[in-house]
């Protein structure tokens, strides 16, 4: 077989010369499926170091792309076309700008990076493995490449993630003299702790009394800089006394409404009716008071959101708030009491059937709508398609759909929950 000379280069600008490598080794680097072994990088990172933003598109085709160019200059490197210490990157040290900004750990992009390195040592001596096999080449050959590819690979990590590392920390250090980064942390740590020991200074960063009633809303397609737009809508309007704002994620915004006294129930529905005349999907808390109404009022707007993500499309309520879905909150912790109360409210109609599916989609847009007329025009049925669907459901409950109405409601709800696809 071939063979070449090989110069490989680390972190430490010290080069050697590599006997005689295999022929082979540069065909098999060249012809890799760089776009599959980035899916796979990108799903394994999302999963180990990123989980809370896998949702979040914009920052995970930022992910992508940092890892779609550090796949292909790595590839360059095994192909001899440039040494690591002449590789020059742009999309990883954008994506490090952006973890900072996020106030996402280094751990995190530390970890992100050595998951990232392993699945790719992985895969490529596995391409190795698998040329050298249907080549027949010597024990001796075969061990000389792997043993090339991986000095080269880790070689490869040392020095991107080096660079990378500098990158956060002086984005870190910038952000870290900024007022509203020092605000965003200040809210971090407020929502992590079970405390309320904040000094008078941090309280005056924040901008935000945390002793006032709350109200928070999760806006799930806005970023911080529109949702600021919107506090100021909400602010004229005169809802609340206080407005805080916090990025949850590069697309989605969190915002705290607090007032000196109660909310009056006049007070949330003109806030709701206010949300859905913006046009925006939004998840809201209901009220609660003090530094722990303060991280009560972000968990309920983060479970409301899970749920109707969960919902997914059928979900037509444009504000949700949590108490219109507290009952599914909490039956859905415990999942196989929800399976119980599905089981017990719907009955055949619970099934998997085609029939099924036809008779809980007529129900469902029964209840919503409120009669027959209204059902037919939104499911573009004659009306007398949908009485008999609704008296073969009635059928088939054995009861009146007046009669438990609200059960059957959240019965159907909690199926598609129960059902979602993972």
């Amino acid at each position: 077989m071939g063979a070449r000379q090989s110069v490989v280069r680390g972190a430490s600008d010290t080069a050697w010369m590599v006997p005689t490598l295999p022929s082979w080794v540069q065909s098999v680097s060249a012809e890799f499926d760089i776009d599959a072994l980035c899916d796979t990088v990108v799903d394994l990172c999302s999963e180990a170091a990123f989980a809370q933003y896998s949702e979040d598109l914009e920052f995970m085709l930022q992910l992508r792309a940092s890892v779609s160019e550090n796949l292909r200059a790595l590839q360059n490197v095994l192909c001899g076309r440039v040494a690591i210490d002449q590789v020059r990157l742009s999309e990883p040290l954008k994506f490090a700008s952006v973890q900072a900004q996020l106030g996402i750990p280094q751990t995190s992009m530390q970890k992100s990076y050595r998951v990232s390195f392993l699945t790719q040592w992985r895969e490529w001596t596995r391409a190795f493995h698998l040329e050298a096999e249907r080549l027949d080449a010597s024990r001796e050959e075969a061990t000389l490449a792997i043993e090339w590819l991986t000095s080269t690979i880790f070689g490869y990590q040392d020095h991107v993630a080096s660079v990378v590392a500098d990158t956060y920390a002086r984005e870190d250090e910038t952000l870290s003299r900024s007022r509203l980064h020092v605000q965003h942390r200040l809210i971090r740590e407020v929502l992590k702790s079970d405390g309320d020991d904040l000094t008078p200074s941090e309280i005056e960063t924040i901008g935000y009394s945390l002793n006032h009633s709350h109200v928070a809303i999760l806006l799930p397609n806005v970023p911080w800089g529109a949702a600021n737009q919107l506090a100021t809508g909400l602010r004229a309007v005169g809802l609340p006394s206080q407005v805080l704002l916090y990025p949850l994620t590069l697309r989605s915004t969190v915002i705290w409404l607090g007032k000196r006294g109660a909310w009056s129930r006049e007070s949330m529905a003109a806030l709701k009716v206010t949300l859905a005349d913006s046009g925006v999907l939004a998840s809201m808390s209901d009220t609660s008071d003090g530094h722990k109404g303060f991280r009560s009022s972000f968990e309920e707007v983060r479970q409301v959101e899970r749920l109707r993500s969960a919902l997914g499309q059928g979900s037509t309520m444009q504000v949700l708030q949590h108490s219109d879905v507290g009952l599914e909150i909490l039956m859905m912790r415990d999942r196989p009491m929800a399976g119980r109360f599905v089981q017990s409210e719907l009955g055949p109609l619970s099934e998997d059937s085609v029939e099924a599916q036809r008779l809980r989609e007529t129900l469902e847009a029964s209840f919503k709508y409120g009669s027959h007329v209204a059902a037919a025009e939104y499911l573009q049925l004659h009306e007398h398609t949908v009485r008999n669907r609704l008296h073969k459901a009635e059928e088939l409950l054995g009861r009146s759909l007046l009669e438990r109405r609200i059960e059957i409601q959240v019965a159907l709800r909690l199926r598609k929950l129960l059902h979602r696809k993972a």
